[in-house]
């Protein structure tokens, strides 16, 4: 059975990690009753800010937040066994909500139209996208599994936007490929799939010109779990985060800001539209 990890946003931290460890090795009756306390209270504050940072931000749209909760009610590792899904999907990977209201803020503040979604999961940040967008406005998701697909879209046919996302069912490549002999342009780019895949994903998107002008290109999991500075290994694929993180480091030609919400978001623009002096 695939392991079960708490989707909370403290819990992608390395520190909230290590001090449940420490708080497990401080039970001996030798350790002072006073560090054990400091270790308690370290933890309570990991969760408190998690949860201030909840309490403090919009809450979700009808529509989103029933999306979240059926989210999390999916008999997800049932479907993975009967073969409904291809790969084990768990609520962790769900963007959550302070993280969708971000992506909405700047989805609504970019006055985009267009936007396109590398990595569907059950919609979560599409239908927050979505819901920041003009009636004309679209959303186009790219997703591999079709079953994962089906699931989204039955969440995402409860909301009163749901017509606005498109679902695009196949490798992300082969899709951003056939977007780009249709011309189409996109304002904002939230990647969110396999995280082998983001340094591809990145070059594609420049390459073939899918990032309109003014646009921002939004990307999720990019301290995962802390690997990338903690060198821990935690999660199996953390190398490649690493990889596009000093790729987009070193690409003088965009202007990004890296910022520690839930597992890391990175937002990134082109240079000359940020430097207008």
């Amino acid at each position: 059975m695939a392991e079960r990890r708490d989707d909370r946003s403290y819990s992608f931290d390395p520190v909230y990690r290590h001090l449940l460890r420490a708080r497990e090795l401080s039970q001996n009756d030798d350790v002072p009753r006073d560090l054990k306390a400091e270790i308690n209270r370290a933890i309570e504050l990991c969760q408190q800010r998690w949860q201030y940072c909840e309490d403090q931000t919009t809450k979700p749209s009808p529509a989103l937040d029933h999306l979240i909760k059926e989210t999390f009610a999916y008999p997800w590792e049932d479907a993975h066994k009967e073969g409904r899904v291809s790969y084990y999907a768990t609520p962790r990977m769900l963007t959550g909500n302070v993280e969708a209201q971000l992506i909405k803020l700047i989805t609504s503040g970019g006055k985009a139209n267009m936007v396109l979604e590398i990595g569907l999961y059950t919609g979560c940040s599409s239908l927050a996208m979505a819901e920041a967008l003009p009636k004309d406005g679209k959303v186009v998701s790219l997703e591999i599994d079709k079953g994962i697909a089906d699931v989204a879209r039955s969440f995402l046919n409860r909301s009163p936007v749901g017509n606005k996302i498109e679902i695009m069912i196949g490798p992300a490549l082969n899709s951003l490929e056939i977007l780009a002999e249709k011309q189409m342009k996109f304002d904002v780019i939230f990647i969110d799939a396999d995280k082998t895949g983001y340094v591809q994903y990145y070059r594609t998107i420049f390459e073939k010109d899918l990032l309109a002008s003014e646009g921002t290109i939004i990307v999720d999991n990019v301290l995962k779990d802390g690997d990338p500075y903690s060198g821990e290994e935690y999660e199996s694929n953390s190398g490649a985060i690493s990889e596009f993180n000093e790729m987009v480091l070193r690409d003088k030609n965009v202007h990004k800001v890296m910022i520690p919400v839930r597992d890391g978001v990175y937002l990134i623009r082109r240079m000359e539209d940020t430097e207008k002096a």
